[in-house]
């Protein structure tokens, strides 16, 4: 009996097999040639004088990228732009998307970008509409880089053409990635911004970009956010600064001052911490600690790096430099934007529950008060094969 019902099993497997295989295959009823098709590398938004939303896109040429790339095109023959910016104004974003259909050929295929601008008139007015838009979209990328533009138009910064990349949006997400490496701007893709909108205690920040020439960007700082709607910058120190206390740094430089001459130190690992000390139910501090572990890059001073004491001097003036970079973003969130862009509200919100049902809706106006206290602790791992600088003492 046994053996007659694991007979009938293994007679149904290929059948099973076969309906899994035929699903598989049904499921490409959906799929568009890319000749019907434009796809888009990247967004910009903005808002016009009269309020309207001023949508740009990027797209790709597919059979320019393909001339590009196999060096036809040359001996005088004039070259296609591999990609084309197109702009339309509407009422609303999910408007200006249906009303491009109007002066292009074919459908936008948005889930292709790369990255998503916006602009500085539309990020002070409010974000909200915008997200909202893209959060509802099932074709868009939650990946999406989200980037804030300072001094120009999304639209002018889409329609640089690097000598880098053939596409701008592929060279604008490079940079991105590079200066991440730097510690200098924050990574913010859209699943993570919707993320810090949602949740309770924290105000967004959204990584900066900028134009540096007719063909580069610059991506260093961020735009602080408070409440949906831009109130200021950050500049690259005090990101590298609000980076460190937020435990959000790879990799960075940092230039430290000492007697007649500076240290490049590479900070190799970090871990940052933020929190909220409480006394008889009231918050009285804010505290970040910060640990470090470096490599000396370059040395321009005296001594053998190689001296305990000289190794510990260069520990402590990294530990100061380090405190003072989270000192002037801290300053300027809490006096300039009244903005807890660090999270401070979220280790209310964890562990003080009743307190945060009472403040929640002024918190940023608490956090703008309380005094802060810095702990930084640096240890410098390596000094390099050589321990004298090459300049000797004279």
């Amino acid at each position: 009996m046994t053996y007659k019902k694991t007979k009938k099993r293994v007679a149904r497997i290929p059948i099973a097999l076969l309906l899994v295989f035929l699903l598989l295959l049904a499921g490409c009823w959906s799929n568009r040639d890319l000749s019907e098709i434009n796809i888009v590398t990247g967004i910009g938004l903005d808002r016009t004088e009269d309020g309207k939303i001023l949508l740009a896109v990027q797209v790709v040429e597919p059979a320019a990228i393909q001339s590009t790339s196999s060096g036809k095109g040359k001996g005088g023959v004039m070259q296609a732009r591999p990609v084309f910016v197109e702009s339309y104004k509407g009422e609303t974003v999910l408007e200006a998307v249906r009303g491009m259909l109007s002066t292009v050929d074919k459908k936008m295929f948005l889930s292709t970008a790369q990255v998503l601008i916006l602009g500085e008139n539309l990020l002070k007015d409010g974000m909200e509409e915008v997200l909202d838009f893209f959060q509802r979209n099932y074709e868009v990328d939650y990946r999406m880089n989200i980037l804030a533009a300072k001094g120009v138009p999304p639209g002018e910064i889409l329609e640089i053409e690097p000598d880098i990349d053939s596409i701008p949006a592929t060279y604008i997400n490079g940079t991105v990635e590079n200066t991440i490496l730097r510690g200098t701007v924050k990574k913010t893709i859209l699943i993570d911004l919707l993320k810090d909108i949602g949740s309770g205690g924290k105000q967004p920040a959204i990584g900066q970009i900028s134009k540096a020439g007719e063909k580069e960007v610059r991506t260093e700082g961020i735009a602080v956010i408070k409440n949906g709607s831009l109130v200021g910058w950050l500049d690259s120190y005090e990101t590298r600064g609000y980076l460190l206390a937020i435990n959000e740094v790879r990799n960075a430089i940092v230039n430290v001052p000492i007697d007649k001459g500076k240290v490049a130190m590479e900070i190799i690992r970090s871990k940052g911490r933020v929190n909220v000390v409480f006394d008889n139910d009231e918050p009285i501090m804010l505290t970040v600690k910060t640990k470090i572990e470096a490599n000396v890059g370059g040395y321009e001073g005296k001594g053998r790096l190689d001296s305990p004491d000289n190794l510990r001097t260069l520990e402590e003036a990294l530990e100061e430099e380090i405190k003072k970079e989270i000192m002037m973003a801290l300053k300027k969130t809490q006096q300039e934007y009244s903005s807890d862009i660090f999270g401070f509200g979220v280790e209310v919100h964890k562990y003080h529950p009743q307190y945060w049902k009472k403040v929640k809706k002024n918190w940023d106006d608490i956090f703008s008060t309380l005094p802060v206290e810095l702990q930084v602790d640096a240890k410098i791992r390596r000094t390099g094969l050589v321990n004298n600088p090459i300049k000797k003492d004279e």
